[in-house]
């Protein structure tokens, strides 16, 4: 078996573990705190989407103009991912303290992105291994 098909099935099974862990965190809130979270929320979810869209865009752009530099780009590309994420979950940490969540739910917030990122770097770790 190819090795990406090993960490896109680690990626796809941490990421639903991590959607598991963040829905069960909702059970954690008042009725009050869950509209405060998805009010609070609203604008950030359409930004993420938006540059983890703008990222892979770019990198199918960079590959089909130059499509012999795949492991030369790769690293470049995980690496803006890798800003990406981090500079997400520090912002998302910042909003659920200024909406003064329970240190409970974030804590499990904190969990779930953490086992999601470890699929994402699973994932990227086995495309990169691949023969060239």
């Amino acid at each position: 078996m190819d090795k990406s098909i090993i960490g896109f099935i680690v990626f796809i099974a941490t990421y639903i573990v991590g959607r598991i862990i963040s829905e069960r965190a909702l059970n954690i809130l008042s009725e009050n705190e869950r509209g405060k979270l998805l009010q609070g929320f609203s604008k950030y979810r359409i930004f993420s989407l938006v540059g983890v869209i703008v990222l892979v865009v770019v990198h199918y752009a960079l590959q089909s103009s130059m499509p012999n530099s795949y492991f030369a780009s790769m690293p470049v590309f995980i690496g803006a991912l890798v800003l990406y994420l981090l500079i997400n979950t520090v912002y998302a940490y910042k909003k659920l303290r200024n909406l003064e969540m329970p240190d409970r739910y974030i804590n499990q917030f904190l969990f779930s992105t953490l086992i999601q990122y470890i699929g994402i770097f699973f994932f990227f770790g086995f495309l990169l291994n691949r023969p060239q």
